[in-house]
């Protein structure tokens, strides 16, 4: 799954070059000029939720887990240990196809990028609404007990919904040319034999797109096919997205005016080249923050979501007598921003209504 780690054949480089032609519009948008869709933009790409500490990345641990298990079908395998070699890459390559489309992060994503797109915010939970709570009575009175998140069908059917109204219809048909339920329930279920250069599902048929017909008996050379462009999609999809997250290195040491009325500041924030997050800075010396970092540690200071998932900002005391410069400001005062945390530099609102540097 990581290109920078796995080598391509020219036919997988020509499909993740399909679906990267097909990605790439997503990520940019005219409306990303303005600050405030800009603001939305570096959320979805950082991913911004809670405070989490290294170690709780899902995300991560499935990039980890995908690179494992290609390497694992790359490597000569001993005959002692292995009788039917090309079975046990079957193996390794459908627990590769399962997780790669049951993981959270290229639905979310996508989701939100098509969000945004349709000019609506950011949201934690874009799938949120198609949760399925459990409930159970305590004492007489009913309780949720747990919740069953949205399974890959429906948020492909939310994805496609979002696509067609975005203008995005083969984002959408993308997802479901590389989405197989039967052989996803056959794998999880453990409801299936690899035997003989073929995938066997003990319950029900799977259609065969060559041969026109269902069957409980699967070839290689076709289950290759699915696996192959799901791998291909998510490939091009996890490279467009490495690249967006370093494509904002000109916004390095840049403040820009982001609330005209509260005249907040935006800052992004940096690890070398790549985007972490950002800061927001208020006249009356209030910082709100979200940073992710390299190791996925999650730091919030004065954000907060709203009830659909959005970003807010707690912006400290309002004054009791607003001066006409901001309401964070008292009348007869003048506007402090904090200071760069771990430096001396300090933002100002700009005479002239644009984004400018301060360098140390």
């Amino acid at each position: 799954m990581d290109e920078t780690e796995v080598a391509e054949s020219p036919e997988d480089e020509s499909r993740i070059r399909h679906y990267a032609d097909i990605l790439n519009p997503l990520f940019w948008h005219d409306e990303f000029n303005r600050v405030d869709r800009l603001f939305e933009l570096v959320c979805t790409l950082v991913r911004a939720s809670g405070i989490k500490d290294t170690g709780w990345d899902s995300h991560l641990e499935s990039i980890n887990l995908l690179n494992d298990l290609g390497h694992l079908c790359q490597i000569e395998l001993p005959s002692d240990k292995f009788i039917f070699p090309d079975n046990t890459r079957a193996r390794l390559t459908l627990i590769s196809y399962c997780h790669a489309t049951e993981m959270n992060f290229p639905y979310e994503l996508v989701a939100n990028l098509l969000r945004l797109h349709l000019g609506l915010n950011y949201c934690m939970h874009p799938f949120g609404h198609l949760d399925r709570p459990i409930t159970k009575k305590v004492n007489g009175v009913k309780i949720i007990d747990k919740i069953i998140a949205a399974s890959p069908d429906k948020k492909i059917k939310e994805i496609e919904a979002l696509s067609e109204k975005a203008g995005f219809s083969e984002v959408g048909a993308s997802f479901r040319q590389i989405y197989d339920p039967v052989i996803r329930n056959a794998v999880y279920h453990s409801d299936y034999v690899v035997q003989s250069d073929s995938m066997r599902l003990l319950s029900g048929n799977w259609l065969s797109k060559k041969g026109g017909h269902y069957t409980p008996l699967i070839p290689f050379d076709e289950l290759g096919e699915l696996t192959s462009e799901a791998f291909a999609f998510h490939s091009a999809l996890l490279a467009l997205y490495k690249r967006a997250c370093r494509s904002f290195t000109d916004f390095k040491c840049t403040f820009l005016p982001y609330d005209l009325h509260y005249k907040a500041l935006l800052e992004l924030t940096f690890d070398g080249d790549l985007i972490t997050g950002f800061r927001t800075y208020w006249p009356n010396g209030t910082i709100g923050a979200y940073v992710r970092s390299a190791d996925s540690m999650c730091l919030a200071q004065n954000i907060r979501f709203r009830p659909e998932g959005s970003i807010d900002f707690m912006i400290g005391i309002i004054a009791s007598r607003p001066g006409p410069f901001s309401p964070c400001v008292e009348f007869d005062a003048q506007p402090i921003y904090a200071k760069v945390p771990g430096t001396e530099l300090q933002p100002y609102w700009p005479t002239a209504l644009s984004s400018y540097k301060l360098l140390g």
